[in-house]
């Protein structure tokens, strides 16, 4: 998994929290910073949530699936197309994460691939792959409160997704550039879906789907003998 790979997704997903508080379409008298602050207070109190989707960038494609506790436990995978594919765990504020054989080469060459074989790598602070988490801290995203994403938010009127009906919304910042997200209004005001328009007729661009809240994240660590550092694969 690329740095530029991991960063790309990893914006998104910190993008994705403004979006999910930006309000139900209910109050339209509120102004969009109240809004935002209750949808942020909403997303808070799930215990957990199922993302799945997909990122196109420069012609690469990825899909992902992820299933994140409020408590940091998350579990998921990540199929590269071409480039391969790789599984993710954490638990006990421990993250690890597994690359098949094509990404093992990519990282660090043959020795790296066999070393790697069937082995899961332990993530820590300051490497590459640290980006990865992003998917795992739902409570802890830095867009929560950062005050950027109200100044402007524009309504897209209302949608089904996935059966539910759900409020449009449109949000533009001078740095990250504009998302389109879904909130549901048949309930609490939870993020359904959220997307980066294509602009130009570009094909780049990235979905998330929302499911699955509150439901249980259970995560089995592979035993000891079955995890390296990625420092140690590196080296290798």
């Amino acid at each position: 998994m690329g740095v530029k790979r991991a960063a790309v997704v990893g914006g998104v997903v910190l993008a994705l929290a403004g979006l999910a508080g930006c309000g139900s379409g209910d109050e339209p008298a509120m102004s969009a910073g109240t809004v935002l602050e209750q949808g942020h207070k909403q997303f808070a109190q799930a215990a957990s949530v199922k993302i799945t989707g997909s990122e196109s960038d420069s012609g690469q494609k990825m899909t992902f699936a992820v299933s994140a506790a409020a408590g940091g436990d998350c579990t998921g995978s990540f199929d590269f197309g071409d480039q391969g594919k790789a599984e993710l765990l954490r638990s006990g504020g421990q993250t690890l994460f597994k690359e098949d054989e094509r990404l093992l080469a990519r990282l660090g060459g043959d020795k790296a691939m066999a070393a790697g074989k069937d082995h899961w790598l332990r993530i820590k602070d300051g490497d590459d792959l640290q980006t990865v988490t992003t998917f795992c801290d739902l409570k802890s995203t830095p867009v929560f409160g950062d005050g950027d994403w109200y100044k402007d938010v524009a309504s897209e009127g209302t949608a089904t997704v996935d059966g539910r009906k759900a409020a449009g919304i449109l949000a533009t910042s001078s740095k990250d550039g504009s998302f389109e997200g879904y909130v549901a209004t048949d309930g609490p005001a939870r993020p359904l879906r959220v997307e980066s328009p294509h602009v130009g007729g570009s094909s780049d661009g990235t979905t998330m789907d929302f499911s699955d809240y509150d439901a249980p994240v259970t995560v089995s660590l592979p035993p000891a003998d079955r995890i390296i550092d990625l420092d140690s694969l590196k080296q290798s």
